[in-house]
């Protein structure tokens, strides 16, 4: 059983800064919605929640199990700089989860996301998931990249499928990555 409230985690960036990975606290309700509140409009306009309210963070740390949503933060220098959430499926996709990630501006290009994604692939494993899904707006060509080279393929492309609160609709790329091997049937 893997024992996900006490998991911490420190990893090096590209550019020579260490960061704490750790689970979501309720004590990081402000830092977690300063990192929405404070991203641009651009940055966050994909994202299938309203981050930038404040009662939806505070409803997210009200919710806070585990069991059902893994959420994992960053931390560099006492500053909360990324959120990656393991949302765990339930009945007939139990085996499957999904992948979520938001980095703070200035933590892109560095290695970040690569690293909280892997993380967040090991403890799918831990956890018993079989898959991992990730939702990409097909125009995010760098994204769609940085899954295909943690082992995510593209599974197919879906039309109009996300709608933005402005009513404008973008084409997603739905990836999967299979986190056990396949079993081998003999006949």
């Amino acid at each position: 059983m893997f024992n996900f409230a006490v998991y911490r985690k420190f990893v090096n960036l590209n550019n020579g800064r260490r960061v704490l990975l750790r689970p979501l606290l309720a004590e990081d309700e402000q830092r977690l919605f300063e990192l929405f509140h404070n991203a641009s409009e651009e940055d966050t306009r994909f994202l299938k929640d309203e981050v930038k309210k404040p009662d939806t963070v505070a409803r997210w740390i009200e919710n806070l199990d585990y069991d059902r949503v893994m959420p994992l933060v960053a931390y560099c220098d006492d500053r909360l700089v990324g959120d990656v959430a393991l949302y765990r499926g339930v009945k007939t996709v139990r085996h499957i989860g999904e992948i979520r990630i938001f980095l703070h501006s200035d933590f892109r290009g560095v290695g970040l996301g690569s690293k909280m994604i892997a993380e967040t692939c090991e403890i799918a494993k831990k956890v018993g998931l079989q898959y991992l899904r990730a939702e990409v707006v097909l125009d995010h060509v760098k994204v769609i990249k940085a899954f295909r080279r943690l082992g995510f393929d593209l599974r197919c492309t879906l039309d109009d499928y996300f709608l933005r609160r402005d009513g404008v609709s973008h084409d997603i790329a739905l990836m999967m990555k299979r986190l056990t091997r396949p079993e081998e049937y003999t006949f």
